[in-house]
């Protein structure tokens, strides 16, 4: 009976959770295309998206909903880390490889920021994706003594972050997490590919955003602060429109993959162990 009120929990955290990460991540990569078509203007950024939501009575349902599984994907992230269901291990590769599951929780957590300021907040945030609201709260910390190095600090964890996805993704980490027996050769690979293609583009946005933050506290400029939607047209500027279909592709990939993970995670791991 423990058993069995154990596993209901831990599939209800990482299934609850991969679904809202799962919703935000496909949904950005596929506002994304939608901009660079110019079927939308901008808006690929988790607190337009919000705001967007926030117009429809629905929409108001499903940002809890994302709420809810942003925080239960958080408190399984931290569970994954320090309790070691997967048994990686003590070693220096395994302390970064659960290291990197708090990592990871810093866009969950940034996820639930977005979506309690989306409902709360006196001043919405862009339905085109600008970055006011960052850019505001960048400019709030800068007047301060302390200011520069918070943001400086920010920037970095972010980089951090970006990087520690790529490691995650390229060590397949994340076939640890999946319970694939059952899964076909070519569904092998086919889950393969999205992880991949979704921890890497992660790892560029997430990378630009943590590089401009940087840059802003360097320059104690906070104009030069950018979000998700401003680091896809940062891609699509300077680096080239066929790397921005990719990394917005990606995007969906990780949306896709997460979808996956939720209902095929492998809770059991801990359960028997």
């Amino acid at each position: 009976m423990q058993k069995m009120k154990k596993r209901f929990l831990l599939k209800a955290l990482t299934l609850t959770g991969c679904f809202s990460t799962g919703v935000i991540y496909g949904s950005l990569g596929v506002i994304a295309l939608l901009s660079f078509l110019q079927l939308k203007k901008g808006g690929a950024d988790e607190s337009s998206f919000f705001v967007l939501l926030d117009n429809f009575l629905a929409g108001r349902i499903l940002t809890w909903l994302i709420i809810l599984g942003a925080v239960c994907f958080v408190i399984w992230r931290f569970y994954e880390a320090f309790k070691d269901p997967y048994k990686v291990g003590n070693s220096a590769k395994g302390i970064m490889l659960r290291m990197g599951a708090i990592f990871s929780s810093v866009a969950d957590a940034f996820i639930a920021f977005s979506a309690l300021q989306a409902l709360f907040s006196h001043q919405k945030a862009s339905r085109t994706g600008e970055p006011v609201q960052q850019q505001k709260l960048v400019a709030g910390m800068l007047e301060n003594d302390w200011g520069q190095a918070v943001v400086l600090v920010l920037g970095a964890v972010v980089l951090l972050t970006a990087v520690v996805l790529v490691f995650y993704g390229f060590s397949k980490r994340f076939t640890e997490t999946i319970k694939a027996d059952d899964f076909s050769k070519g569904w092998k690979y086919t889950v393969h590919g999205l992880a991949y293609a979704g921890y890497l583009s992660r790892a560029v946005i997430l990378g630009i955003i943590g590089f401009f933050f940087c840059k802003a506290a360097i320059e104690m400029n906070s104009l030069v602060v950018v979000n998700t939607d401003k680091a896809f047209d940062f891609i699509g500027d300077h680096v080239g429109p066929v790397y921005f279909i990719l990394v917005a592709i990606g995007t969906i990939c990780y949306g896709l993959y997460m979808f996956v993970l939720g209902v095929n995670y492998d809770i059991d791991a801990d359960i028997e162990g």
